[in-house]
């Protein structure tokens, strides 16, 4: 059983010394980067939006009911929330390509771990937000089938 751990950590150091596997690394370095930027510049406008959301829709929420009692204002804050919440992932994906960049420059075992664990914590991030999100369309189906039915009696 050592010998077959031992071929896959030698096999695994030839395959990170290969020019191939270092170029598609830099290009997937440079996509990630180029769509992390735009997550950014996604975020400032979903800050820009929820702060005028927030301060617009509340003046507008005091000259009228809105809707069924609820806060205009909180429609704003709900959008800031999404982007404090977008932030995380962008911020992993940014790490993830300046680390690999960085790495396979310079030959750095070290940075290049650190950047996949951002890349990981991505991942992560994702799969977490994904269940959650999923839970929360169970929970509405669950709610809204029992209420449709009482609805109709």
């Amino acid at each position: 059983m050592e010998n077959v751990d031992n071929n896959e950590q030698t096999d695994i150091s030839v395959i990170l010394n290969s020019d191939q596997i270092k170029s598609y690394l830099l290009e997937a370095s440079k996509w990630a980067k180029f769509l992390s930027i735009m997550g950014f510049i996604g975020i400032g406008l979903m800050v820009i939006g929820g702060i005028f959301a927030t301060i617009g829709l509340s003046i507008a929420g005091g000259m009228s009911n809105g809707i069924t009692g609820v806060p205009m204002g909180l429609f704003g804050v709900i959008y800031l929330l999404l982007a404090l919440i977008y932030y995380f992932p962008v911020s992993y994906l940014y790490k993830f390509s300046t680390q690999t960049k960085q790495a396979i420059l310079l030959n750095n075992t070290f940075t290049l771990t650190s950047g996949f664990g951002n890349l990981k914590s991505l991942f992560k991030f994702m799969g977490i937000l994904t269940i959650v999100i999923l839970s929360m369309y169970l929970l509405i189906i669950i709610i809204a089938i029992p209420t449709a039915m009482i609805a109709n009696l």
